[in-house]
């Protein structure tokens, strides 16, 4: 391997571990971020303030997920389930 080569691969594996320690620094905030969206998601749906259509038209989760935040904070229906045969 040539001189050049050598630099050119330790030039490529320097910018490598740069790019991939700035990436590991975004993940901390990354976390927080989720993490503060899932609160107010489950404030605002504990409250009654927003339904779930509303969540998943200002958030990026579908309503399958922000249902399944709901349940996993104890987010109480909108409905309660009918029993069959109830009149």
């Amino acid at each position: 391997m040539t001189d050049e080569e050598k630099a050119a691969q330790e030039a490529a594996m320097r910018e490598l571990d740069t790019l991939t320690e700035a990436y590991r620094a975004t993940e901390e905030a990354h976390e927080q971020a989720r993490q503060a969206l899932r609160a107010a998601i489950i404030d605002k749906l504990m409250t009654r303030t927003l339904r779930p259509s509303q969540v998943e038209a200002h958030t990026p989760y579908d309503r399958v997920h922000i249902g399944r935040i709901a349940r996993d904070a104890g987010v109480p229906p909108l409905r309660t389930p009918r029993r069959k045969g109830a009149s």
